[in-house]
């Protein structure tokens, strides 16, 4: 019975995952991203576009690697099969913790090059559709892809640093993001451990009613400079897209795309 169970839950996440895949956009939502010591960091993960998506549960045939990083100290996040929301963690640590979770590899169906199009301009790639086609590619195809997502939550304090977990693709914050509103901050976009300069980076912010998209190309150095107002929640998001591995075990994908995400809310003071 509790096998039963625990595969209609996993069909149930599949199919859902499977209903939005053409979103593409995966983020990790903390309840409360300010906490005291004594609390639990729940943390929802969707997937969808423009911060309205789909929450997902927990899985692990879907997320590959989750960890929380604080400064020096690292703990492999636990879950069971079906928690809503996915990510629970009992042990925090003071100051800032980072959430990281990176999934396994999926892959996209596209019958016909409209949507692949769509979504490749949207994410900086103007002229990928013109390359799919000296390519001679099919316009039927398959397209792998993996996610990687951080957030980051304060405990107590707003001290600390964002952390290099070492994802093939992530966004990794060189000033802290909390502290002191009245200076830029920059982000640093790095792919396979180097920086990725001019290259999109999408900001989205919420505070209330009012929802916000910003485009922004790293500069020569692999980051963007950006103001962080008080009391906001941001999205941050940046998609490279390269040439598919084109083999039987990766369904002869054409195009493999690398999603990064990251979530914070500044405080209000």
């Amino acid at each position: 019975m509790k096998f039963f169970i625990n595969k209609l839950i996993f069909v149930i996440i599949l199919s859902s995952i499977s209903k939005i895949s053409l979103s593409h956009e995966f983020w990790i939502d903390p309840v409360k991203y300010h906490l005291k010591n004594n609390e639990i960091i729940n943390a929802a993960v969707f997937i969808g576009d423009s911060f309205e998506g789909t929450q997902i549960g927990f899985s692990k045939k879907y997320f590959k690697n989750l960890n929380l990083f604080s400064k020096d100290k690292k703990k492999k996040i636990k879950g069971r099969m079906g928690d809503f929301p996915a990510l629970n963690i009992k042990e925090i640590f003071s100051g800032l913790n980072i959430i990281q979770v990176e999934s396994k590899m999926n892959y996209i169906d596209y019958k016909g090059l409209l949507k692949f199009e769509v979504f490749s301009r949207k994410k900086g790639y103007r002229n990928l559709v013109d390359t799919h086609k000296e390519n001679n590619y099919p316009d039927n195809f398959v397209e792998s892809y993996k996610r990687y997502a951080k957030s980051m939550v304060s405990v107590d304090n707003f001290d600390g640093n964002d952390v290099d977990t070492n994802m093939e693709l992530e966004l990794i914050f060189l000033d802290n993001p909390l502290k002191n509103l009245n200076e830029s901050k920059r982000v640093l976009l790095e792919y396979q451990n180097k920086i990725l300069a001019d290259h999109q980076v999408l900001i989205m912010s919420v505070k209330g009613d009012n929802f916000k998209k910003e485009f922004l190309k790293t500069n020569d150095e692999g980051y963007i400079e950006y103001f962080f107002k008080k009391g906001t929640k941001y999205l941050i998001d940046s998609v490279v897209i390269i040439e598919g591995s084109n083999k039987k075990k990766d369904n002869y994908a054409k195009w493999h795309s690398l999603w990064a995400s990251y979530t914070l809310k500044t405080p209000d003071l």
